[in-house]
């Protein structure tokens, strides 16, 4: 996994003139290349999947928590940023990037909307209905950005 801050392509040093890459950036530079093609089929079936998914958690909410349409339609929202920003970092390999672009805002709208009790459960639900789309493998990539990402809901709380 790649710092933070840093995707793996910024972290080489690519400079032929002074040396070849080390062995742990070689290394690096291998896992990151290597799990590239399920990052970007975990990252196709997720946007082609979503509008289902998303059906799907909404579903199975209790009658109670949909009664309040505008805080249902923004935690629907929060959850859709949730999950395209958790599969933007995995793609990127930035485990940290949804993190950062939600931070400054979802904190906020969880607030004014109170969509705490409405996001804690569609995020349980995710995190129960990923597995079963994805991989195995795929679905270990995803989580740590999807986990990242929803530790602002849980701040919340």
């Amino acid at each position: 996994m790649t710092t933070p801050s840093q995707h793996i392509l910024r972290q080489i040093e690519l400079q032929p003139d002074r040396s070849y890459l080390t062995a742990q950036e070689l290394s690096n530079l291998g896992r990151y290349v290597g799990s590239l093609a399920d990052r970007v089929r975990a990252y196709r079936q997720l946007r082609e999947w979503e509008v289902n998914l998303l059906q799907e958690l909404v579903d199975r909410l209790p009658a109670e928590l949909k009664e309040n349409q505008s805080s249902l339609e923004q935690s629907i929202k929060q959850t859709i940023l949730i999950l395209r920003y958790a599969a933007l970092g995995m793609l990127a390999d930035d485990v940290n990037l949804g993190r950062r672009r939600l931070e400054g805002w979802l904190p906020t709208m969880v607030s004014v909307y109170q969509t705490q009790a409405i996001d804690t459960i569609l995020q349980r639900y995710l995190n129960q209905q990923l597995p079963r789309l994805l991989t195995d493998s795929q679905f270990a990539l995803l989580k740590p950005a999807l986990e990242a990402a929803q530790q602002l809901l849980q701040a919340e709380e």
